[in-house]
This record gives structure tokens, C-alpha cells and sequence, in this order.
């Protein structure tokens, strides 16, 4: 997906979530972090961060955008990938010895090349997983 200026929609919605706290569920994400040793914030803690130091959400583009208020809004990070790089077996994503259980979205046709995804950890339900993914992929639509 070629990288393109947000809707006018999009970066109101943007600025309107400048003004709110995310919902942070830091304990499952932080336990399955330190348990795959990465050693950083989780993804709404990082949108939160930013947004503190900046004082609020800049646009940075559709996509960037979509997956920003998708984190903002449900506390559960959105990543992206080329699909065809992507390898699921039976809800998993697989590769580099993981096996991590996912949402995804299948390829549409407005963004064939790429596939959004975020992850199920233990103690966060998959609804709200699928929740963020699908908030993305409308806004990216």
C-alpha cells in the first residue's frame, strides 16, 4: 500500500483522540513481552508516551494514522506486514521459531500487498484483538 495523506475524517478523528487517555492493558502485553524478551513499552503505552511528549497525535499518513487509533481505541496494538511475507497455520503466526496466536484480515482488494494483524496474548480476549484490527482495516478501506 503506497503511503498517502489521511482524509480529512481520519485526522479528525485523530486530533479528537488527543484529548483522551487510552485504555492501557499493559499486564498481559508487559508479561508477554518480558517472556519473549523485548524490552520496550507496549504499543499503547508508546502511543500514550508520544502523545505526551508531543501534546497530541500528528497525522503521518493513512495507514500510520489507522493503526494509531486503532491502539488509541482499544488498547491492543495493530501491526502491518506484506502478506505475502506472512505465514499462518491454523491462527497462528509462524516464523523465527513462534508460534503466535493472531487476528488477521484477509488481503483486500484496495490493499492486496499487506495484512494487518495484532496479537492474542493470555488475559487479553480475542474480540478486543479483533476489535483493533478491524477499526484499522476500515479506516485503510
Amino acid at each position: 500500500m503506497s503511503a498517502r495523506r489521511s482524509p480529512a475524517d481520519v485526522r479528525a478523528r485523530l486530533r479528537g483522540l488527543a484529548d483522551r487517555i487510552p485504555r492501557i492493558a499493559p499486564d498481559p502485553y508487559a508479561i508477554a513481552m518480558r517472556r519473549l524478551g523485548i524490552d520496550a513499552p507496549t504499543p499503547a503505552e508508546a502511543v500514550l508516551r508520544d502523545r505526551l511528549v508531543r501534546g497530541g497525535y500528528r497525522s503521518r499518513g493513512l495507514l500510520p494514522d489507522a493503526l494509531l487509533i486503532a491502539t488509541v481505541e482499544t488498547g491492543v496494538g495493530v501491526w502491518v506486514t506484506d502478506a505475502d511475507q506472512l505465514r499462518i497455520e491454523g491462527g497462528e503466526l509462524v516464523g523465527a521459531g513462534l508460534r503466535v496466536p493472531l487476528f488477521t484480515t484477509p488481503p483486500r482488494p484496495s490493499s492486496s500487498r499487506v495484512t494487518l494483524f495484532g496479537v492474542v496474548v493470555p488475559g487479553v480476549a480475542a474480540g478486543v484483538v479483533e476489535e483493533a484490527v478491524w477499526i484499522a482495516a476500515d479506516l485503510i478501506e
